[in-house]
């Protein structure tokens, strides 16, 4: 299974300053339990005080292993590791990010056709390699829930907090809310908006994406 996602992200902030990113990811799945993800943002748009900064953003690039397998007439959720490795790309070194992330992904179903999806994320960072004062390590937590109105559409909620600056969001505590459309099997298109709820965060975001996706051969 080979998927495509397109997206755009603005994050004006209660600090002066302000950040936008458009940004493509591409995943690919060669077996059932295994992913390889490569994500790149094209344009990033950076404003701090009375500087601008805009050029090509940071290359993300890794995977997700599925360790145990979901079943929904059991307790014990899903289990899964995902590793994303940034590297710096030919862009103004202000806009660059050199470091990695290690992400235990945990998920299960509930109802009797599975339509509440319940997601708990907590990951290490490691990020700001490229600079002289070296690494900086922090983390991220996250608590969502997904609900299919119907088959095709998907609403999620979700509430996250990070110390450090990562997937184009500033450090701090948010609430999102979002859905997700499918049109047929290859293309759907999803968004929403985020909140800040702590001091620094980013007051609003809002995100915008195109998802496209094939398979490309029967397992």
């Amino acid at each position: 299974m080979l998927q495509v996602e397109i997206g755009y992200d603005a994050y004006p902030q209660k600090v002066p300053g302000d950040l936008q990113t458009g940004a493509a990811a591409f995943y690919y799945a060669p077996l059932p339990r295994l992913r390889l993800d490569f994500g790149w943002s094209p344009f990033t748009l950076q404003q701090q005080e009375k500087e601008t900064t805009r050029g090509v953003g940071t290359l993300q690039i890794g995977g997700k292993v599925e360790l145990k397998k979901e079943d929904y007439h059991r307790v014990a959720p899903g289990i899964a590791i995902q590793y994303e490795a940034e590297l710096p790309s030919a862009s103004q070194s202000v806009l660059q990010n050199y470091g990695q992330q290690a992400i235990l992904l945990l998920n299960h179903h509930y109802g009797k056709s599975g339509d509440l999806d319940v997601i708990v994320n907590g990951s290490l960072v490691q990020s700001d390699c490229q600079t002289r004062s070296g690494c900086t390590y922090g983390g991220q937590q996250s608590l969502a829930i997904s609900y299919h109105v119907q088959k095709q559409t998907r609403i999620y909620a979700e509430v996250f907090g990070q110390n450090n600056s990562e997937s184009n969001t500033p450090p701090g505590t948010y609430v999102f809310g979002g859905f997700f459309r499918q049109f047929g099997d290859a293309f759907g298109i999803d968004g929403g908006l985020r909140f800040g709820v702590s001091d620094h965060s980013a007051t609003v975001g809002a995100t915008m994406g195109l998802v496209f996706g094939r398979r490309l051969r029967r397992m």
